[in-house]
């Protein structure tokens, strides 16, 4: 790859080249193929680990072996499932407090939504409505009354009204 003193290309010129290179680089070592007489390896940035800022699953390497452009797709596939359908909100009163509670949306990778809710303010979900047909009703729901990270209530909404009818609770509430 030639290298341009940016008169020709302009100012980003340069910066092009280098995100180009390290593209190059980049693919290079997730497919094995050995870049400048090198074997391709692992790249290595010096910043330490990744931190997880989105709460998806991860796309790793299956095993020993590179990654297949079917490992990969199918990874993409499987982030792809959990994100919200497109438009999809959904307002409830997790706490029953009568006034909206703040929610993030997923998709739960069947064509449905779930619906978070973190009552405590603690960053963990204690309510987890799950729309099922995307009518905008919670089907059911589960619940963490304690907030001790366990979902001890589950709730129907038998008659589809869009309010949850019949609760269940588990064995060690």
């Amino acid at each position: 790859m030639t290298q341009q003193d940016g008169d020709d290309l302009g100012m980003w010129s340069e910066f092009g080249t280098a995100a180009g290179m390290a593209a190059d680089r980049a693919a290079r070592a997730l497919t094995g193929e050995p870049a400048g007489g090198r074997a391709g390896g692992t790249a290595h940035s010096g910043m330490g680990d990744r931190p997880d800022l989105d709460g998806l699953p991860p796309v790793t390497r299956m095993g020993d072996a590179p990654s297949t452009g079917e490992e990969v797709a199918g990874a993409v596939r499987d982030v792809a499932a959990m994100m919200p359908p497109a438009g999809y909100r959904n307002r409830v009163d997790a706490d029953g407090d009568g006034t909206l509670d703040k929610a993030t949306y997923r998709g739960d990778g069947k064509g449905g939504a779930e619906i978070h809710v973190d009552l405590n303010r603690d960053g963990k979900a204690d309510f987890v409505g799950h729309d099922t047909d995307l009518d905008n009703r919670v089907d059911f729901a589960v619940y963490d009354k304690n907030h001790d990270g366990f979902f001890e209530k589950r709730m129907y909404d038998d008659d589809g009204d869009g309010y949850l009818d019949r609760a269940e609770w588990t064995a060690d509430s």
